[in-house]
């Protein structure tokens, strides 16, 4: 049985070449067969730590790497991002158009950049963020798309302070 990370005896032992059994131990060189091509090695590995495990097929000469399953969204995480960029950029503001309109670009980008951090395979991430003025009015924001709800999912936070509102979304849409 073959352990984390290998995929039978050969993995374990480097010699992971595909081929007819006629190659010297560890170098791949074909024997008595000049000019023959090199066959590319074949790697398995485990990607840890993923619940459900998922397995990477990987032919490094080709550059090429298949993936299996990955690992879901961390919404619980992502959450955790917003909560903090939002606190830590609006906290003391008082709402001004101007500035209020760059402060939103970038609380969408700090936010990206700490979501892409945290590496999720095959997701591709989308960030939405809205400043707006406290006054006594109503907003209604509605986003759509194709949506796979076994593997997309969202993370969405509300800021409030005494001058202004802000509502950041950050979808995770999975990419095959």
């Amino acid at each position: 049985m073959a352990g984390p990370g290998t995929c039978g005896d050969e993995a374990a032992n480097g010699n992971t070449e595909a081929g007819d059994g006629n190659t010297e131990e560890g170098n791949g060189n074909t024997k008595g067969r000049p000019g023959t091509p090199r066959r590319a090695r074949l790697r398995w590995v485990l990607i840890a730590p993923l619940n459900p495990p998922a397995l990477r097929l990987c032919l490094p000469k080709l550059g090429l790497c298949l993936a299996g399953r990955a690992r879901r969204f961390p919404v619980a995480a992502v959450e955790e991002i917003l909560r903090d960029v939002l606190g830590s950029a609006l906290r003391e503001r008082r709402y001004e158009p101007g500035p209020c309109l760059e402060a939103a670009k970038d609380i969408a980008e700090v936010i990206k950049a700490r979501v892409k951090a945290l590496a999720v395979p095959r997701y591709k991430i989308v960030v939405v963020a809205h400043i707006g003025q406290l006054g006594g009015q109503s907003l209604q924001i509605s986003s759509r798309c194709l949506w796979d709800p076994k593997s997309d999912t969202f993370s969405s936070y509300v800021f409030k302070n005494t001058s202004l509102f802000a509502v950041a979304n950050v979808y995770g849409v999975y990419f095959e």
